[in-house]
């Protein structure tokens, strides 16, 4: 369950870095849709760090 949980995490930090993507060449730097595309994109990033260290946590603990 975890696993499948951290790759819905890693492909949404790709959605994020694909619309942070696409902002930047549609709207050529100008909104802050950027700014929230990469806010987005460290928050998933911090909470797959965090399920990562979780998940090596209980197998570490589990031995």
């Amino acid at each position: 369950m975890l696993d499948l949980f951290i790759i819905l995490v890693m492909l949404a930090i790709l959605v994020s870095l694909g619309a942070g993507l696409f902002f930047l060449v549609r709207d050529r730097g100008k909104s802050e849709r950027i700014v929230v595309s990469l806010t987005i994109r460290v928050a998933l990033s911090v909470l797959l760090l965090v399920l990562l260290a979780w998940g090596f946590a209980n197998e570490f603990l589990m031995r």
